[in-house]
């Protein structure tokens, strides 16, 4: 049984340590699986297609807030029981999942979040080697929040944050497991992380409550959006300037660095480094053999020390350590 690869360092930037740190669940048995799984999330049913069950589990509380990190191993599909008194914010951190509930369907992938909040039938599938943060938030606290709005809001059963609002959905959640307890130490509930917890719920509701496919509408990006995002990936392996890529995609710079600011609060020519430094973490991991240097030409990094120091920053660790 291998451990998560998302542990301190992930393409998200959360700090996963403290979480990671907290003993954990392995098992390659299904029945064990689905028992242990049953008893901390929801009671649900479990398909392996691929008959690979390789399962790892991490448990952290904050306030009544609940912190997983989970990994299935082989593609897996879930079908959990309605469940009312709580709701599921699934992020993923390696790898997509596809959730379906009263006729939406969403995929995700990391950068977004899903909210699940079924009150019949769900199917959730996770991609072999899928890998999230789950937030297990109380009913109550949603309530409390409700009542605090004023509002007749609510969320639907399934909705779902995307680029730029899943950034800032983030940073609350960062900013959560900063406050996990060492070991089994209890963390005094702080004025401070009161009002976290309260923003959890408050965030969720202000911007989850539309009509599901009116959500999903408003937050479709750009066709130009998918070009730019297409001509980066084109180009892991080769130079190219700010204003060629901006002509690849067929916009201007300046809508260049307004779109990628916008979606993923970074500069083009970082967010390319971005995609460049997830892609040699990819190949060093399925390659524990690989040259660093090696890899960081191939992956448009024509000096070796300084493709260290951006991966050490991005990943929390060396190319050398990744492939152990």
């Amino acid at each position: 049984m291998g451990s998560l690869h998302s542990t301190s360092a992930n393409r998200l930037g959360l700090d996963l340590s403290a979480l990671i740190s907290q003993p954990g669940f392995n098992s390659c048995s299904s029945q064990a699986v689905q028992q242990r799984l049953g008893e901390a999330l929801v009671a649900h049913e479990l398909e392996w297609p691929d008959g690979r069950v390789d399962v790892t589990l991490h448990r952290g509380q904050v306030a009544s807030c609940e912190l997983y990190a989970l990994r299935y191993g082989g593609q897996v599909e879930i079908r959990p029981q309605p469940f009312e008194d709580f709701v599921l914010v699934q992020m993923p951190l390696h790898g997509n999942a596809t959730l379906q509930c009263d006729g939406i369907s969403h995929c995700v992938s990391p950068g977004d979040a899903a909210v699940l909040a079924p009150r019949e039938s769900a199917r959730v599938l996770w991609e072999a080697g899928c890998e999230q943060l789950i937030l297990k938030l109380p009913r109550s606290l949603i309530e409390s929040s409700q009542a605090q709005m004023q509002q007749n809001v609510g969320l639907p059963a399934l909705s779902r944050l995307q680029r730029p609002l899943a950034v800032r959905w983030l940073r609350l959640v960062s900013e959560l497991l900063e406050h996990l307890p060492q070991g089994m130490q209890a963390q005094p509930l702080s004025p401070w992380l009161q009002h976290l917890e309260q923003s959890l719920p408050l965030f969720l509701l202000s911007h989850c409550s539309t009509e599901p496919q009116a959500c999903n509408d408003l937050r479709q990006p750009p066709r130009h959006l998918e070009r730019i995002e297409a001509c980066m990936r084109a180009n892991l392996n080769q130079s190219i300037s700010l204003p060629q890529l901006a002509s690849e995609a067929g916009v201007s710079i300046r809508s260049l660095n307004t779109l990628c600011q916008r979606e993923y609060a970074q500069s083009p020519m970082d967010r390319l480094r971005s995609l460049r430094l997830e892609a040699a973490r990819d190949y060093l991991l399925g390659n524990p053999s690989a040259s660093v240097t090696e890899v960081a030409l191939e992956y448009g990094f024509a000096h070796t020390g300084r493709f260290s120091a951006y991966y050490r920053q991005r990943f929390g660790e060396l190319p050398r350590q990744t492939r152990g």
